[in-house]
């Protein structure tokens, strides 16, 4: 049975809820989660670090600085956007997710489709906003996991809004 935004339903129904000893995936816990999303960012870190020194575009500066500094911001969400977007959505995982053996899985358990991903993911784009966004995306990474460590089937926010899980195993 596919992922729902109902939260008393999921916790029952889907494999995120099952055992770990049953051989069945089971929903990754925020400790992984953030592990797979630290090996992620470094992995974009670098990407953005070596496409920087190419085109010779500053370093990101939260969009404050003018029109130089906020191209480079909006460079970065791009990036980061299509890295999660494309990977989730073609192989299931990011290669931090893969790393840790996490995995997306979409409402039908198979990978989310590119929509899912980006629903999942569009919380990137609030560091566009000029001055506020990197606080504004602060504020959004801590109701995100704030809700996955308080689902028991391991589901954030944006989990429930795009109808993925993130399984390990």
């Amino acid at each position: 049975m596919p992922p729902e935004d109902n939260e008393e339903h999921e916790e029952h129904s889907s494999p995120a809820a099952r055992t770990p000893g049953s051989n069945l995936p089971v929903s990754a816990g925020l400790g992984w989660r953030i592990l797979g999303r630290v090996l992620d960012a470094v992995l974009v870190g670098l990407a953005y670090s070596i496409l920087a020194a190419v085109v010779g575009l500053p370093p990101p500066t939260l969009g404050l600085g003018g029109v130089e500094a906020w191209t480079a911001s909006a460079l970065t969400a791009a990036i980061w956007l299509l890295y999660y977007v494309a990977a989730e959505s073609q192989w299931g995982t990011t290669v931090g997710k893969r790393i840790v053996g996490l995995r997306v899985a979409g409402p039908d358990w198979a990978r989310p489709s590119v929509a899912s991903a980006a629903i999942r993911n569009g919380w990137i784009v609030f560091g566009l906003i000029p001055l506020v966004g990197g606080l504004v995306q602060l504020v959004a990474v801590i109701v995100i996991a704030v809700t996955i460590a308080r689902s028991e089937a391991n589901r954030g926010i944006h989990d429930r809004l795009a109808g993925t899980t993130v399984l390990r195993g």
